[in-house]
């Protein structure tokens, strides 16, 4: 294992360590831990890889922060995921990134079904959203909003530990996009 590939990953397992921690003891993701790990993974990639580990950093900040910013947006994710997610791309890059991305929300599909199995809250909130959703393509369906109290609020930012840390396994194993080549 090359040695700049493995401060980076330190670097990473530490930056999901403090995250996962704070999120689930406080659900909210740190200011403090995110901005200094976008700035370290843009100047570990720089002197590590030159101009073009720079490139391949900042492309990895911005799919990661840009995948998520429009769900951040929309209210259905906070702005700590989003600057988490940059951070990881920062310091992983493009294109691991994109795997680290597909596997958290995989994750965070799997962690908010359970939670709403658990809750006894399937099925209504599978109607809510079918409502919204056929609401919005047939104009024949009155308006149906879905109700910001009844949402179930899921800490992501543990999805994105987890899907971060699959997608690390599986770039490991068997290169940084599998299946997605």
């Amino acid at each position: 294992m090359s040695t700049d590939l493995c401060v980076r990953d330190i670097a990473v397992v530490a930056l999901l360590l403090i995250c996962l921690l704070s999120d689930v003891k406080s659900r909210r993701i740190p200011n403090w831990a995110t901005l200094p790990g976008i700035a370290l993974g843009l100047m570990l990639n720089l002197v590590l890889g030159g101009w073009p580990g720079l490139r391949m950093s900042a492309i990895g900040a911005g799919v990661g922060f840009g995948a998520l910013f429009l769900l951040f947006m929309l209210g259905w994710m906070g702005g700590g995921d989003v600057k988490l997610m940059a951070a990881i791309g920062a310091l992983k890059g493009y294109p691991f990134v994109v795997s680290a991305l597909v596997y958290s929300i995989l994750v965070g599909g799997f962690i908010g079904i359970a939670v709403l199995v658990w809750n006894r809250r399937f099925w209504p909130a599978m109607k809510g959203i079918a409502l919204f959703l056929l609401s919005r393509v047939f104009r024949s369906i009155p308006t149906h909003e879905l109700d910001p109290e009844k949402m179930q609020k899921v800490p992501f930012g543990i999805a994105i530990v987890v899907g971060t840390v699959w997608a690390g396994v599986v770039s490991h194993f068997a290169g940084p996009l599998w299946p997605f080549m």
